[in-house]
């Protein structure tokens, strides 16, 4: 989608997601928190302090306030293509320790322990995908984790979701193995893959196998958290 495309779903973007997630009996917020949860705790386990994040197609900003507050981070930058997202996101969510720009605004300068990202890849073109990564590499300093997060299309729940929402509608999935190809391509160190999200709401009491499924590459959506190797 060009930024355009995605200017048109500013406004709409709650709403649109809330319909195609409705049948999963979960929200948005449920998922981006834990969607971070689990970041933390891979972060925690490697004892990787995080003060600076980058939040890499944000949207309309929702989920920068929430990294603020799980990693306590004196500041996190939220970007995007869409300046009418960036303005959504500066009028909801703005704060001393949480500012947004447009992608062309900000230039990356190696400072940050922390990019995170989800459900943003499917929509960039695959010709400029390794530029993107690359550029997420020159943000972060040396031996910086990368949060990767996608949808995975080998769970025909994530296909029947994106089917439902309007701004899935010309995504280009990525598969696990796919993702940590591109990802060691661009130079990143793979430290470990996750697979969440197996089990609707309605079977909400089979969640805590969860913990023992995140190896295997089923998952409605999946993690590939990686560092910025040094050159």
């Amino acid at each position: 989608m060009s930024p355009a495309e995605f200017d048109s779903f500013a406004k709409s973007y709650e709403q649109d997601l809330a319909k195609s997630l409705a049948v999963t009996g979960e929200t948005r917020e449920f998922y981006a928190q834990q969607r971070i949860d689990w970041t933390a705790e891979c972060l925690s386990r490697l004892k990787h302090r995080v003060r600076r994040i980058l939040d890499y197609g944000c949207g309309d900003g929702a989920n920068v306030p929430m990294l603020a507050s799980k990693f306590e981070a004196e500041q996190v930058i939220g970007v995007d293509v869409s300046s009418a997202s960036i303005a959504v996101a500066r009028q909801s969510h703005a704060s001393p320790a949480c500012s947004f720009f447009c992608l062309e605004e900000f230039a990356p300068k190696g400072e940050l322990d922390l990019v995170f990202t989800n459900g943003v890849f499917h929509h960039i073109p695959l010709s400029e995908r390794r530029a993107c990564l690359l550029a997420i590499r020159q943000s972060l300093r040396p031996g910086a984790v990368f949060a990767f997060w996608e949808n995975n299309p080998w769970n025909p729940g994530t296909r029947y979701v994106m089917s439902q929402c309007a701004f899935d509608e010309n995504a280009i999935t990525i598969n696990p193995p796919k993702a940590r190809r591109i990802l060691s391509e661009a130079g990143f160190k793979i430290v470990r893959t996750d697979s969440l999200f197996y089990f609707p709401r309605q079977l909400g009491f089979l969640r805590p196998m969860e913990r023992w499924l995140r190896g295997l590459p089923l998952g409605g959506q999946y993690l590939v958290l990686c560092q910025n190797s040094p050159e």
